[in-house]
């Protein structure tokens, strides 16, 4: 079954122009809180993000981003039940 990560981020105000390191990254509100960031992907199943989460090419790339981090994060993973395909 197809899944959904989030990952919801607040970064520290003094480093909020050194976060580039992901490819996008979009506020999450950016009138409340500039520096809160909702992170998105899309997996072929809960357990290949899992696998991958706890990979040392993973852990190796998200290391760096630690510093930047204000608090903890949460994660949520949703199993995706039904998914509607376009018609062609």
């Amino acid at each position: 079954m197809a899944a959904r990560v989030m990952v919801f981020a607040k970064i520290k105000r003094e480093d909020a122009d050194a976060f580039e390191l992901l490819r996008r990254r979009e506020p999450a509100d950016p009138d409340d809180e500039p520096l809160s960031y909702i992170l998105l992907s899309e997996w072929e199943s809960k357990d290949a993000f899992l696998t991958w989460e706890e990979s040392t090419a993973h852990i190796a790339k998200r290391s760096p981003m630690h510093p930047y981090w204000a608090g903890t994060n949460e994660r949520i993973i949703y199993d995706v039940a039904h998914a509607i395909k376009p018609s062609s």
